[in-house]
C-alpha cells in the first residue's frame, strides 16, 4: 500500500524578501499564494507563512507567505 510520496520539509522563509521567498519556495516545488498583511507597509519581507518552516508537507503543496 503506497502513501503517496515522501513528505517534504517546508522551508522557513521568514524575513526574506518577497521575490527570495517565492524562489525558494518554488524551487522546493511547492506553489506559493503572496497575501499582504492587513498592516501592509510596503517592504515586501514575509511576516509569517503558512505552513511554517520545518513543518513537513506534500510536494507540491501551496504555502501561503503574509508579507509587509
Amino acid at each position: 500500500m503506497s502513501l503517496g510520496p515522501p513528505l517534504v520539509e517546508v522551508p522557513d522563509v521568514k524575513r526574506k524578501t518577497t521575490a527570495d521567498a517565492q524562489k525558494i519556495l518554488g524551487d522546493a516545488g511547492f506553489k506559493v499564494t503572496v497575501q499582504k498583511a492587513p498592516f501592509n507597509l510596503g517592504l515586501n519581507i514575509v511576516a509569517a507563512q503558512s505552513p511554517v518552516g520545518g513543518r513537513k508537507v506534500k510536494p507540491g503543496s501551496t504555502i501561503v507567505i503574509t508579507v509587509l
